[in-house]
């Protein structure tokens, strides 16, 4: 009897995933700021492309020892995925309900199970907790740690980070990007944001740090430069 309930409970929960899956793609209401995983090949009605700077990351995940990936602040869980896809045990942490009800369907009906998520805030107690991973990725998450935290703050929570990681992907908002709401509060940055991300990388402890580009937000004009830092 038990094992017929555990049965149902498994085909009912796929197929509300799958009415999840089929709303978000096709109801204008839910903006998406990422591509669903499982339509990634297909047109991205999403805010941000997120195609872009995987094609710019992938060959840096390709060429170090596979492990375990931290995803901060995932969203709606392409870059877990995709280096789930590679062989990683990935998890991704996001804290909006939303977000990880559908990385969950998504983590279903793919059938990707290298692929796991949280729900949390990241916090300076939190990343004090936090165990080690291989590699973590860190994209556009740093703005509002400083915004929430202050710059001070911030900066030694990714110091901490960084001694959790020996492979770090990083972007961050800038203080050109006039008119978002952490623009002034970036501006320890200075005008050339691009190098002080470098050197700040460097400075807590990534001996190899590498600029891929620079890409397109969707929220200003202003294109955010992408890094990969290893120890």
């Amino acid at each position: 009897m038990i094992r017929h309930i555990k049965k149902l409970y498994n085909i009912l929960l796929k197929l509300t995933y799958r009415i999840i899956l089929t709303l978000v793609s096709f109801v204008p209401l839910f903006k998406l700021y990422q591509p669903l995983y499982t339509q990634a090949t297909k047109a991205s009605p999403a805010i941000r492309n997120s195609q872009d700077r995987w094609i710019a990351m992938e060959p840096h995940f390709k060429a170090i020892d596979k492990g375990s990936v931290l995803d901060i602040g995932s969203n709606i869980g392409y870059f877990t995925f995709k280096t789930a896809e590679l062989g990683y045990l990935s998890t991704g942490v996001e804290s909006e309900d939303f977000n990880i009800t559908i990385s969950n369907a998504l983590r279903t009906c793919s059938g990707q199970d290298n692929a796991s998520f949280i729900k949390g805030l990241i916090t300076p107690e939190y990343v004090q907790l936090m165990p080690k991973y291989d590699a973590v990725i860190n994209l556009s998450v740093f703005h509002h740690w400083v915004k929430a935290y202050g710059a001070d703050a911030a900066c030694e929570m990714m110091k901490v980070l960084a001694g959790k990681c020996n492979h770090l992907v990083f972007e961050t908002g800038q203080p050109n990007e006039i008119g978002t709401k952490w623009a002034e509060k970036l501006s320890f940055m200075g005008d050339a944001p691009e190098q002080w991300i470098e050197n700040f990388l460097t400075e807590i402890g990534f001996t190899n740090v590498k600029a891929l580009g620079q890409y397109a937000t969707g929220l200003t004009d202003v294109k955010r430069t992408m890094f990969f830092a290893s120890k």
